[in-house]
């Protein structure tokens, strides 16, 4: 056995490189992220999901492919808030959206996961607690900015629900979007919130998200020195909605004045995407 035969053994044989190697043999070699076609279908609650899932399966470093897939949505298992996006590993298990996708892959990589190898228990507690308010704040504002307001209702929201399908299944499909929509937001009691209503709780949930920041300064992340599943998220839906043409721009508009979160944001886009996601959002003073 040669040098290099001998080093490579030594590592697979340290703790480092069973680890990796049982990670290797926990993914699947098949690994499908299945979504809609994103321009001038995907909803912006969708897209932050997709971008949300697709940020943290690249964190974990697993690889994965994406399909375009016209009814992704329908292929879905199902799920709480959007359906989407549908992860499916092999032939037959399929997931979808963000909470139980990232629940499926700690599962399945356990002490490599992303969160568990450096995570206390109370940590791993307190980033669920936070994961589960940032996804219903965001969706949920998502939602409404989309399904309530009117103007991104008739110019955004109706073109692209009724866009795969020909009427008058399209119109079908518009008005099943949309009462879906409204029943989860009444649901949450959000189908009453004014804009402004609706945007204050954004600015609430993007307060503590800076007061997170800040506590872990200089850590760079959410939850310390390293990144963790609600980086993922909040990239996730900070992104899509920084980048996301609506007639109401409002989210957007908020989410600008909060430049730390912005910065933070843009160290993943850059590290992960090349910076690519959010290319000509401008900086905000």
């Amino acid at each position: 056995m040669n040098l290099e035969q001998n080093l490579t053994a030594a590592m697979m044989q340290s703790p480092a490189g069973k680890a990796a190697e049982e990670e290797k043999e926990a993914w699947p070699a098949e690994a499908h992220l299945h979504q809609p076609p994103e321009v001038g279908q995907l909803l912006l609650a969708e897209r932050s999901s997709c971008l949300a899932v697709k940020t943290y399966l690249r964190m974990c470093g697993l690889p994965f492919s994406e399909r375009i897939s016209q009814n992704a949505e329908f292929m879905s298992p199902g799920g709480r808030l959007t359906h989407l996006p549908l992860l499916r590993l092999g032939p037959i298990s399929t997931y979808a959206e963000f909470e139980p996708i990232v629940a499926q892959v700690e599962a399945m990589l356990g002490s490599n996961s992303l969160a568990t190898s450096w995570m206390s228990e109370d940590q791993r507690e307190d980033v669920g607690c936070l994961v589960g308010y940032v996804e219903n704040v965001f969706t949920l504002a998502e939602l409404h900015m989309s399904f309530v307001d009117s103007g991104n209702y008739q110019l955004y929201t109706a073109p692209r629900t009724e866009a795969s399908h020909p009427w008058p299944l399209s119109l079908i499909r518009r008005w099943s979007k949309q009462r879906e929509a409204h029943r989860i937001l009444k649901v949450y009691q959000w189908q009453e919130l004014d804009n402004d209503q609706v945007l204050h709780e954004v600015g609430m949930c993007a307060g503590s998200l800076i007061g997170q920041l800040e506590e872990h300064q200089p850590g760079g992340y959410l939850c310390g020195s390293r990144p963790c599943q609600l980086d993922a998220l909040v990239f996730g839906h900070v992104a899509a909605i920084a980048t996301t043409r609506m007639p109401n721009m409002e989210l957007a508009e908020i989410l600008a004045t909060y430049p730390r979160l912005m910065a933070h944001c843009r160290r993943i886009d850059d590290s992960l995407f090349g910076g690519k996601v959010l290319t000509g959002v401008a900086e905000s003073e």
